[in-house]
């Protein structure tokens, strides 16, 4: 009898854990259903070349994967969607990747040890396109939705620098794929 009483409160725990997984995963397709087609906010700061840029104004004319995280620990996510990505087409001058480091106005006193800390990290050849923001970043969280920040987000640009794909957190094979085709048929 304990038994048979144990096996339906697990039973129905394990439903529950599926529905709120179910009801995420509708949530993150709600807000990228939210974002596609609308113009790519602007953001202005410094490259880890010491470059001020603004994206999406200096990528126009291509194809442009801009990765977003607001914690260190997100590096793996931004790598598990660029990777693909530049097999794809990494040397494709039509196409264009940027991370975009968002770090809290708090930090700012640090950027240059933060930075310096990056560009010891990063290879020579990529400084330009990782563009650190330091400051109120609830602005871009809002336009983005972009509400968890232990995750990474990664959005696809057209050449007009109007988004056309979104996805987050870590690259799923289906997801992975989609972002492929998707930047193929632009």
């Amino acid at each position: 009898m304990q038994e048979n009483q144990e096996r339906k409160v697990f039973r129905e725990g394990s439903y529950a854990v599926d529905d709120s997984v179910k009801r995420l995963t509708a949530n993150m397709k709600q807000a990228a259903k939210k974002v596609v087609g609308t113009r790519f906010p602007k953001v202005t700061s410094k490259s880890l070349a010491n470059n001020l840029l603004t994206l999406p104004d200096c990528s126009e004319g291509k194809i442009t994967l801009v990765s977003i995280a607001f914690v260190r620990n997100a590096q793996e996510q931004i790598d598990s969607w660029i990777r693909p990505f530049e097999r794809e087409f990494g040397g494709d001058e039509h196409f264009a990747i940027y991370e975009l480091p968002m770090i809290s106005q708090g930090w700012k006193v640090l950027s240059w040890m933060i930075d310096s800390g990056m560009r010891g990290g990063i290879p020579t050849e990529k400084h330009d396109n990782v563009i650190t923001f330091y400051g109120d970043y609830s602005d871009y969280q809002e336009a983005l939705e972009m509400e968890d920040t232990q995750s990474a987000y990664v959005f696809l640009l057209d050449r007009k620098g109007i988004i056309r794909w979104r996805g987050q957190g870590y690259a799923t094979p289906e997801a992975e794929n989609e972002l492929i085709e998707t930047a193929r048929a632009l």
